[in-house]
């Protein structure tokens, strides 16, 4: 994972420097998702020594998103749904708490289960006070990039500098 990732990163950095474009590849997407991130006043870092198992945490005080690339392979797709996952934090963060209700969450959890239990199986690793919060990310992290975008400008637009 690190050595991409830590690509993408130097990518928006460059393109931050010097303005120019990319061209649209799936790291590039994570490049574009993490500037949008930024500009919300999120600080994404990358971590060589998370715990075994972790792959990435938002820490809301501080608007910090840790991806453990110590962790995560070196491929844009497994990167792209731990970065969706922790972005829906981020996500919660801005709207001051869940993004939906617990009835629409149940059936959409329940829908979600059907294609894919796994994801929601380790749900029980938590606390029940953060089964919301999860289930909301899990669900957040199998949606297609275009709308994990498009609910994240929704949910923090107000921080979003031009």
């Amino acid at each position: 994972m690190g050595r991409h990732f830590r690509a993408a990163l130097w990518a928006l950095l460059v393109l931050q420097l010097t303005g120019s474009a990319v061209q649209a590849s799936t790291w590039d997407r994570i490049a574009s998702y993490l500037r949008l991130l930024q500009r919300a006043g999120v600080n994404a870092l990358v971590a060589s020594d998370c715990p075994l198992g972790l792959l990435g945490a938002f820490h809301e005080g501080k608007q910090a998103l840790l991806m453990c690339g110590n962790n995560l392979p070196d491929d844009p797709a497994v990167v792209w749904v731990v970065l969706a996952h922790e972005s829906a934090h981020v996500m919660q963060s801005c709207h001051g708490g869940n993004l939906m209700p617990a009835a629409l969450l149940s059936r959409e959890v329940e829908v979600a289960r059907q294609q894919d239990p796994n994801p929601f199986d380790e749900l029980q690793l938590y606390h029940s006070s953060q089964h919301h919060v999860e289930a909301e990310a899990r669900l957040v992290q199998a949606l297609p990039a275009e709308q994990v975008v498009t609910l994240f400008e929704k949910h923090c637009a107000q921080r979003l500098s031009p």
